[in-house]
């Protein structure tokens, strides 16, 4: 009669999560006076316990290598996860940096340099093309250092005479109109080589500023600045405490910036100048189609009030209005 019992001997397997213990049976055959030692793993019977005991280890040790496996492929499949996340963090950052980039050659705050920079590289490149002489270039070059010692623009991009030709156009022409009015006279200022691209703000300041020189109060004592003396008294405005956010905005420099200016920088300088101006706001659209109908009867009402619509074409002494839309 064949009996079991279990063997005093363990073999201890340390897993991932567990300790497992495991007892080999044993085995004793009456008939055959032989010892049998079973497998506890395959159940394979071996008279002889050493051996049996190394059949099992080869078990526990292929049990290691699965595991050990798995536990490769879980560490693998981690660092995969967090190689992926810090490949799409660099990607986010670059692109985050690109864009930054981008805005900063747009709005002129990349460091390439201002009008001086930009003038003297224009020029030279139209003595490369043959579209300038050298010697006009040195003699252009001489009188853009001397406007930009003196601060004062040179006044080879201004064209004057504009209202007045204004003026005799609506009273000849356009027959269908029945009332225009025109701000006080002004001289326009067009772009240069120095701030083709970006110099807009700066150049309808000019005009604005222009006007002044008409009035008998303003006339002696100001000059038309050139673009890097605008620049120079807006940062003095800023020193003073005058729009500290839009300071920070351009990091309190626009002095040899291709940086783009708006209302609240001009206000800010004309203020700083002790020039009385106001801003107003028309942040949305007031009409359909995204028009702006309020916006135009701010303006007829700022030029037609305390006159009365005698005539045809109305010349008021009003200055011009610095108008400022949200755009690129």
């Amino acid at each position: 009669m064949d009996f079991v019992w279990r063997s005093l001997v363990s073999l201890i397997f340390v897993g991932m999560a567990s300790e497992i213990i495991i007892y080999p049976l044993f085995f004793f055959n009456v008939e055959s006076s032989l010892a049998l030692y079973e497998c506890p793993i395959c159940h394979l019977s071996c008279t002889d316990y050493p051996v049996l005991q190394d059949h099992v280890e080869l078990h526990l040790d292929e049990c290691s290598i699965l595991q050990g496996r798995n536990l490769n492929d879980l560490e693998l499949a981690q660092h995969l996860q967090n190689e992926e996340d810090r490949q799409r963090r660099t990607e986010t950052g670059r692109q985050e940096k690109d864009d930054f980039q981008k805005l900063q050659r747009q709005y002129g705050l990349d460091g390439s340099g201002g009008y001086k920079q930009q003038s003297l590289k224009a020029m030279a490149k139209e003595v490369d093309f043959g579209r300038m002489q050298p010697s006009d270039y040195h003699r252009r070059k001489a009188d853009m250092l001397e406007s930009l010692a003196l601060g004062v623009d040179d006044g080879k991009t201004k064209t004057s005479g504009i209202m007045e030709t204004l003026c005799q156009y609506y009273q000849n022409e356009c027959k269908d109109i029945k009332h225009v009015w025109l701000s006080a006279g002004v001289d326009h200022f067009h772009c240069s080589l120095g701030d083709k691209g970006w110099g807009c703000g700066y150049r309808n300041f000019q005009i604005l500023f222009s006007s002044l020189l008409r009035n008998n109060s303003y006339k002696d004592c100001l000059k038309v600045p050139c673009i890097p003396k605008i620049q120079t008294q807006i940062e003095d405005a800023w020193k003073e405490g005058f729009d500290p956010q839009g300071a920070s905005h351009f990091s309190s420099k626009l002095q040899g910036t291709k940086a783009w200016i708006g209302a609240c920088e001009i206000y800010s300088l004309l203020t700083f100048l002790r020039l009385k101006c106001q801003i107003i706001d028309f942040h949305q659209p007031t009409g359909s189609s995204g028009t702006h109908p309020r916006l135009f009867e701010w303006v007829l009402n700022y030029y037609s009030s305390g006159k009365d619509s005698n005539g045809k074409v109305m010349s008021t002494s009003k200055p011009p209005i610095y108008l400022q839309h949200q755009g690129q």
